[in-house]
């Protein structure tokens, strides 16, 4: 009997998790079910795949075997999938996608708006979280493409850059650097700001523009909620840094000024990240094109 293609895909799973729970979890299956299905392929095959004990699942030399025919296997099926799909009007599948909480409030609807307006067929994950997270997600291809404002240095993933955003100083109109054009990192000192913690990686260039400068203000807050810094930044409890696109709102209203940061500005570059084992075809190409058409003009808009 010849395998099903269901089952190399929950063998597939175990064997990039080492774990029944981890890949149930998944497939959106119930342990039960995987063990059933894995249990059922070696039947099919007439031999062991794996190895189970209490805390670890491995795979025997005939595990190893199957394993790279089911990778070749099943990343041709895809492929094949996504390529009829890219042509047809009626493309159905799913995409997961990976993207910061901060990029999810704003520019990422419009973006997903578009691209379900040209394919609604094509049902969608957005899972928001932390860089380091995401990129281990679609490292492990849990997640299939990854939106991050820095390029990604992982032999395993690939990345198309979409565009630059600038970061920019934003103050209540009251405030007394308020009537500045722009502000240097000298400026600074001795003014409370209200800032995301050190190390955050989707705020790398802003933490580079004040060592470079070697200037190392006061904090008065941190915070990662961009929300909650604007909010503090109109109240007037001191200076904050933002997108220029994420303050679009509060500056035609009048509540905050925004004012580029030294002599160039300060920027960051937008990446979608994937794997290399699968090609940006179907799908996936469909939603690079969508981001490709519509991420630039939403990262540099000024007004």
């Amino acid at each position: 009997m010849e395998p099903d293609i269901r089952l190399l895909r929950t063998f597939r799973a175990i064997a990039d998790t080492r774990s029944f729970t981890a890949a149930a979890k998944r497939l959106r299956l119930s342990q039960s079910s995987v063990s059933q299905q894995v249990s059922a392929l070696e039947r099919s095959l007439g031999v062991q795949l794996l190895k189970r004990s209490n805390k670890f699942v491995g795979l025997t030399v005939a595990g190893e075997i199957f394993l790279q025919c089911t990778r070749q296997v099943l990343d041709n099926l895809d492929r094949a999938r996504d390529l009829l799909a890219e042509h047809t009007k009626t493309a159905s599948g799913h995409l997961s996608i990976g993207a910061p909480s901060l990029f999810s409030r704003s520019v990422l609807p419009k973006v997903l708006g578009l691209f379900r307006s040209r394919f609604p067929r094509i049902a969608l994950s957005v899972i928001t979280a932390d860089p380091d997270s995401m990129v281990a997600r679609v490292a492990h291809r849990e997640l299939d493409l990854v939106l991050l404002p820095f390029a990604v240095k992982q032999q395993s993933l690939g990345m198309v850059r979409l565009g630059n955003d600038e970061l920019v100083a934003a103050v209540a109109p009251q405030h007394q650097l308020a009537s500045r054009d722009r502000l240097h990192a000298k400026d600074l000192k001795g003014q409370g700001l209200v800032v995301p913690n050190p190390g955050n990686k989707l705020w790398a260039a802003w933490d580079a523009f004040l060592i470079q400068a070697g200037v190392f203000p006061e904090i008065s807050i941190e915070t990662d909620d961009l929300e909650v810094a604007k909010r503090l930044a109109v109240e007037g409890h001191g200076v904050t840094v933002a997108p220029r696109w994420s303050i679009l709102v509060e500056i035609q209203r009048g509540e905050l000024r925004a004012m580029p940061l030294g002599d160039s500005g300060v920027f960051r570059e937008w990446c979608l990240a994937y794997h290399h084992g699968t090609e940006l075809v179907g799908p996936r190409r469909n939603f690079l094109r969508v981001c490709q058409e519509e991420i630039p003009r939403l990262l540099s808009a000024t007004s």
